[in-house]
């Protein structure tokens, strides 16, 4: 990603413009909360109302101050790549198509109890800063942690071993992925999962 001095500064309402209709934000600092509240409408099918946004969501090597996707519903894909995310809230997101997360750090806790998925999940070389929190997600379909580091912990593990695959997708993957040593369960087969636990050094950061 590009310093962001050099990226152009967009000011949230308008990167909601872009979209609104369906286009992604490129290379751009958005200042200020993206709240995505504003693009959700009613679509009725056969009496039941099919509140959510239908729009693709596609924001690529930006830099966000805040990103706010919580209790809304996607029918379309949303994908994040090569971002910087400083605050985050995912909680009782629906994605009924398919979520991307690749190239990405994200600055402070992560928000993503009671997640639902009906397409895919993938996050892919990405990097969490803070706590990571996957409380009652039900993900349904595959599922895929390919090169993540939870740095703040996270209870993806553990929600795995208590939940899988009832809540978890029909197939895990999880491959080189870091956890702190607290965040993995007794037990748990580390070198068939791909996973990586960190070491404490005396400062209480994780080293490799």
């Amino acid at each position: 990603m590009i310093a962001t001095t050099m990226l152009k500064t967009i000011p949230s309402d308008q990167a909601l413009k872009r979209l609104s209709v369906g286009k992604p934000i490129n290379t751009m600092w958005v200042t200020g909360l993206l709240n995505l509240d504003p693009l959700t409408v009613s679509r009725w099918l056969c009496g039941e109302d099919m509140r959510g946004i239908y729009q693709p969501i596609v924001i690529r090597g930006c830099y966000l101050d805040a990103l706010d996707l919580a209790r809304r519903t996607f029918y379309d894909r949303v994908e994040l790549v090569d971002c910087r995310i400083e605050r985050a809230r995912f909680e009782r997101a629906y994605f009924y198509t398919s979520l991307l997360i690749e190239d990405c750090v994200f600055k402070g806790d992560f928000s993503g109890q009671q997640m639902q998925s009906e397409g895919p999940i993938v996050f892919h070389n990405t990097v969490f800063t803070g706590y990571v929190d996957f409380s009652g997600a039900t993900l349904r379909d595959d599922v895929n942690f390919l090169d993540v580091c939870f740095y703040g912990g996270t209870n993806l593990l553990y929600e795995m071993r208590d939940h899988c695959p009832e809540r978890l997708g029909r197939e895990v993957i999880l491959r080189g992925c870091r956890f702190r040593s607290a965040d993995v369960p007794d037990g748990l087969d580390t070198v068939r999962l791909g996973i990586t636990p960190f070491l404490q050094s005396d400062s209480g950061r994780p080293e490799s």
